[in-house]
């Protein structure tokens, strides 16, 4: 009996240990799977927070950038007034030069107002070198501040030349129309025929001198538009013979004659053949108009390395230092009652101008009063041998008794004006 009791205690005391230790087992199981579910979620989310700085700092980089790429200069700051964003452009202005400092001195006052919820506009000028014209506007942020800073230097000096050129232009136009009707009024009332002749070749006069200032304008229009000419490589002494024959009947009138020394026939200019007769002619002319009776003026072109300058040199009253600077401006004359007297127009030396800049080149000025000027245009060579080099050479010496030409050339009026 004893024995029989003691069975169930025995299959207590073996089973109920498994079944607490397959307990402890699951448990640890469960567990174990639980803290590598835990693991995993915390490495997702880690990765996650990672992922998230990494397209923050992304962000950033392009968003400095784009503003780095803008050209206007960018300040943001943080709501205590520290700069956290700052352009390249912005970072000229913490320079030590003393108008930098100025500007930047502007933009601290304009961010603290802004910072407390005013916007803010002032325009600075900067007496230079070079001369500038900087407006900063600054606008509150919900978490700082914005400035923004913009240099309208060029915007200025465009509108002062769009006005300088609408005024110069009225005046232009006024006076030949302002004189061709008092020379009209005066006409119909006299009845002496010879001063009738004399007031009609006057009137005459004025009409054509109106007529040059228009077509100038429109030379110049035209060349000033055609940013990018139909380029082709042309012989620079075809250049040279082509002006030469265009400005002969002036210089024949004026007892001028027309020196020129020709490069070989295989130097070529890569570019727009009236326009560059058109540049060569207005120095001629100018060259003409400002020389004595019985001068010379000299033509050479020359093909230095991979360029070709044109040099164009007289003996006349030359032009003083300081106007040396302004003789390529619109209407500028150095000598007014000369220019007048010749017919010019003031526009021929800022078509030789635009012309230059049209094909990569530039125009130089070397004069003293009283002996003369030189002018000297400089092109980038062709470096493809023209077609039509061949007898593009004109002669050694040209004076002025060469043949006359039309009174229109291929790139404007014949009597084109001068500065």
């Amino acid at each position: 009996m004893g024995v029989a009791r003691s069975a169930p205690a025995l299959v207590v005391i073996v089973v109920v240990p498994l079944v607490v230790a397959l307990g402890l087992a699951v448990a640890l199981a469960v567990s174990r799977r639980g803290q590598r579910q835990s693991a995993v979620a915390a490495a997702r989310a880690q990765a996650a927070v990672e992922a998230e700085r990494d397209d923050a700092v992304e962000a950033r980089v392009q968003l400095e950038r784009a503003l780095d790429a803008i050209p206007q200069a960018v300040l943001i700051t943080d709501p205590a007034g520290q700069v956290v964003v700052r352009n390249r452009v912005a970072e000229t202005f913490a320079a030590a030069r003393h108008s930098d400092a100025l500007v930047e001195a502007a933009i601290e006052e304009l961010l603290a107002e802004a910072l407390e919820g005013r916007v803010g506009h002032r325009t600075i000028d900067l007496f230079g070198p070079p001369r500038r014209t900087l407006v900063i506007v600054t606008n509150p942020l919900p978490d700082g501040a914005l400035a923004v800073v913009d240099d309208i230097s060029e915007r200025r000096r465009l509108e002062a030349t769009r006005r300088d050129f609408v005024a110069n232009i009225s005046h232009e136009l006024k006076t030949p129309v302002g004189a061709m009707g008092l020379l009209a009024e005066t006409l119909m009332a006299e009845d002496d025929p010879a001063v009738s002749r004399r007031l009609a070749e006057r009137l005459v006069n004025e009409a054509f001198r109106l007529d040059r200032t228009i077509e100038d304008l429109l030379v110049l229009s035209r060349i000033e538009g055609e940013e990018d000419p139909l380029h082709q490589p042309v012989p620079v002494a075809l250049v040279l013979a082509a002006a030469v024959e265009r400005i002969g009947p002036a210089a024949e009138q004026a007892d001028i004659a027309i020196h020129v020394s020709a490069p070989d026939a295989a130097v070529a200019i890569h570019g727009d053949r009236p326009q560059l007769v058109s540049a060569l002619y207005n120095l001629l002319d100018n060259a003409v108009k400002y020389s004595d009776a019985g001068a010379v003026v000299e033509v050479r072109a020359t093909a230095v390395g991979d360029a070709v300058a044109i040099e164009v040199r007289d003996h006349g009253i030359g032009i003083p230092k300081g106007d040396l600077e302004r003789v390529f401006e619109r209407f500028y004359r150095v000598d007014q009652a000369r220019s007048r007297a010749t017919g010019g127009t003031g526009l021929g030396l800022a078509i030789v101008r635009h012309v230059a800049t049209n094909h990569d080149g530039e125009v130089r000025v070397e004069s003293r009063p009283g002996e003369g000027s030189t002018f000297t245009l400089v092109f980038p060579r062709a470096s493809d041998e023209p077609a039509s080099s061949a007898a593009a050479r004109p002669p050694q010496s040209a004076s002025s008794s060469s043949s006359s030409s039309s009174s229109r050339g291929p790139s404007g009026p014949e009597k084109a004006g001068i500065a």
